[in-house]
């Protein structure tokens, strides 16, 4: 009979792709994991992975394992956390999958605040892709995904987190910073630093495109664009909340721009409809509770406004 315990294993060796790696996760020794995989297969009757040194990957078999086994590890984490919550304890993992690097300005201080409250909830947060978020809620592989609508599948729905504004700084030495407001036009006469990677602000707005602007560089991290403007290399537009320190440190200052329509991008948590997790429910109550709210109107308050 196959046990709960094996599918942990199978999916720690998955997910690394190293029977080494997955156990120093499950803080096991690696000839116990590498015999729990043996044992599996042999119970199978099938090749769950290929070996290639010390890598190893799914084979056929190993893929369509997978997500039954997803589903009966989560099966067994909620048995254990209903009747555990029962007796008035919260305890077990929260799984959150960060799609937008908005949230991890703000995640960490909910983790803080929500594990004060429920020391015996570990949760884990890994930064990737919005595609690799939604796949993984799909697989059912985490609880929770902080992602920017839309969602895309119907199998996967979401409860607005928090909303943040797409401002314009400058460096509290750059002729901008002293004044009340500048002209779109203006925007053309000075050095700029663009995101790479940001579709949202990558865009100059006011009738401007990349072409009509002088690129002085282009940076795919937020804390190396704050860096740049801080050192008065160019301006640029960022998220309010990424700019928050910098802002209340009087080393940027936010430039406001006559006729701007100010760009707003909306961040929600994601689960799948069809998995049930009384942590996952909790964690949102929390944000969604005066507390929570509190904390995200502290940390979206900048000394400009």
């Amino acid at each position: 009979m196959v046990q709960v315990r094996e599918m942990r294993v199978f999916l720690a060796a998955a997910e690394t792709e190293n029977f080494s790696e997955a156990a120093r996760k499950l803080r096991m020794s690696q000839p116990a994991v590498s015999f729990q995989i043996q044992s599996l297969e042999k119970k199978l009757n099938v090749l769950l992975f290929e070996r290639n040194g010390k890598r190893v990957a799914l084979t056929e078999a190993g893929r369509e394992l997978s997500p039954m086994a997803y589903e009966l590890a989560n099966l067994a984490d909620n048995i254990a956390t209903t009747f555990t919550a029962r007796s008035g304890i919260l305890a077990g993992n929260l799984q959150i999958g960060c799609g937008t690097n908005l949230a991890k300005y703000l995640l960490p201080h909910f983790i803080g605040a929500f594990h004060a409250h429920y020391p015996r909830v570990q949760v884990t947060c890994e930064e990737m892709s919005p595609q690799a978020v939604e796949q993984k809620l799909l697989a059912r592989e985490i609880h929770l995904g902080l992602l920017s609508p839309p969602i895309k599948s119907k199998e996967l729905h979401g409860h607005f987190f928090f909303s943040d504004n797409v401002i314009l700084i400058a460096a509290a030495i750059h002729p901008w910073s002293g004044r009340e407001a500048i002209q779109p036009s203006e925007c053309r006469d000075t050095d700029w630093i663009v995101s790479k990677d940001d579709a949202v602000t990558n865009r100059t707005q006011y009738g401007l495109t990349r072409d009509d602007v002088r690129v002085a560089m282009e940076i795919a991290d937020d804390e190396a664009i704050l860096a740049a403007v801080e050192t008065n290399q160019g301006v640029a537009f960022v998220s309010r909340l990424a700019a928050k320190r910098s802002l209340e440190s009087g080393r940027v200052k936010m430039i406001r721009v006559e006729g701007l329509t100010p760009i707003c991008r909306e961040v929600s948590i994601v689960q799948h409809r069809a998995r049930q997790s009384i942590i996952a429910q909790r964690f949102w109550e929390f944000i969604a509770s005066d507390a929570g709210q509190s904390l995200i109107a502290q940390h979206l308050s900048t000394p400009q406004e």
